[in-house]
Parts: structure tokens; sequence; C-alpha cells
């Protein structure tokens, strides 16, 4: 799993594939069936304890229902219809808990990475203990956005492995200090926004280097970026030059909304 500069991991965003409901089963066996080494989920937890697929804090977006997540009961939340509001044929989608998500990757070889959102609700150590009961320490990548979470999961299982979230604005530098503090504590990958990388290097396309990215992979950490066109975090219109400058600066790994032309940008 963990790759040279030259077998750049693809990774699925909230198990995105065209066309299909983000975060929900539907969406994770396309991104099997399109052969994708590794789907991205979003960990949240209910209001009785039970752990669940959904990126935002609310219902709302994705949803035909309105509420906070963690003040809903898993019944509530599996009332709900996850799949209308992409088309009518993904109507009676239910939002997945994250043992189904385990469940249905089970055996196909495709890696779960895992965006721990933090909330009071959310027990890590039930993220880890579901994950051993289904066999799958070797087939997740733990997400945690603090130093602190990092430590718990590493504490709580030192096989697993995990992708430092490095916390900070896109449109500030990067903090090396911070950087420094997820490699200290044993992140066994880095992730950078694209925009760290790019302001790193320069801003012509196609000149220089990271020294961030060449930094990390000299101490042995492979990099990771989030490159979605959902916030910006790479130009919208004309994402395949950025996915490309990604690539030829080192990135190990591209989280992304747009995995098929990721994909297709690395058979250039």
């Amino acid at each position: 799993m963990f790759t040279t500069r030259n077998d750049v991991v693809v990774v699925a965003h909230r198990g995105m594939a065209a066309g299909f409901p983000e975060n929900t089963l539907d969406a994770f066996r396309s991104a099997v069936a399109l052969r994708f080494p590794a789907v991205e989920i979003d960990l949240r937890a209910t209001i009785d304890g039970h752990i669940v697929v959904m990126h935002d804090d609310t219902v709302d977006r994705t949803t035909n229902g309105s509420g906070r997540v963690d003040e809903m009961t898993l019944a509530e939340l599996k009332a709900l219809d996850a799949g209308s509001y992409v088309g009518a044929k993904f109507a009676g989608t239910r939002v997945p808990t994250f043992q189904e998500a385990l469940e249905a990757l089970r055996g196909s070889g495709v890696r779960l990475v895992l965006d721990i959102k933090r909330d009071d609700a959310l027990d890590d150590e039930r993220v880890v203990r579901l994950t051993e009961q289904c066999g799958a320490v070797q087939d997740v990548i733990v997400g945690p956005r603090s130093v602190a979470t990092l430590k718990r999961f590493k504490e709580l299982n030192p096989a697993l492995r995990t992708l430092g979230l490095v916390p900070g604005s896109e449109s500030r530098p990067a903090s090396p200090e911070v950087i420094e503090e997820f490699v200290l504590a044993g992140a066994d990958l880095i992730r950078l926004w694209p925009s760290w990388v790019f302001s790193d290097r320069g801003h012509v396309a196609g000149s220089g280097q990271s020294k961030l990215i060449e930094h990390l992979h000299n101490i042995g950490k492979p990099v990771w970026t989030t490159a979605d066109t959902l916030y910006g975090d790479i130009n919208p219109e004309n994402p395949a030059e950025d996915l490309r400058e990604l690539v030829r600066l080192g990135v190990d790994g591209i989280i992304t909304n747009l995995p098929e032309m990721c994909r297709s940008v690395l058979s250039d």
C-alpha cells in the first residue's frame, strides 16, 4: 500500500464514483468494481453510540431529512433516504454503518481510509474494536486530525496504519512544526493540501520541486493529498493539470472526487 513516486495510490473520496451518492454502499461497491485501490469514508457517531458513515455534521445535504447526526439515533438515521438527491434510481439508499462498510469491502483488496470526524459521541476504541472484529486491521488506514487522536489510535492498536490529516488553512502556508508533530507521533503517511505543495514549489506549474515532499520522503514518510474540485482543492476548470502537477511533484497518494480522471492522468 505504501508507494514509490511512480506508483500513486488513487483513493475514491467518500467512495465517489461518477453518478453515485457519496459515502454509500453503492458507491463503495462501484469503486471496487472499477478496481480503485482505496476508498475514503467519513466516520461520525449517533446519539446512541453507533458509528456511521457521513461527511457532514448534519444530514441535510445528502438525505431527505434534517438535523445533526450526533442528535439522532441509528434507527432515525436509517429511516432516511440517502440516495434520491443524486437520482431517482438511488431512492431508498440508506446511510451505512461503519461495520456495514467494512463488511461490504471485506475480501475485495480495497483499503478503507477513515476520516475521523471529531465529536464527543465518536468512540475511538469502538472504531478500533469493530475493525479488529471484522479482521480488517490490515485493510484500514485511520486518518486522525490531531496528534492526540493519532496517539490514541496507536495506543489502541499499534498495527493500525495512520494517515496524518495535518490541520491548517489551505489559504496559508503549511506549518512545518505541525507537520513534524505528526511525524514524531508516528503517522505512517502524511496528508498535505495541494496549495501547500504548489506554493512550496513556486508559482509556476512545471517548475521546481516540493521541498516539503522531498523532506518527508527523505525521512521515509509517503505523502498523500486531498485533491477535490468539491471545495476547490484543485482548479475545477482544469483539474487534470493540477493532478498531473501533483504527480510530477512526487505525491504518493491522491484522495479525490475524480478518481477516474486521476487514473487517466497516471496512464498518460
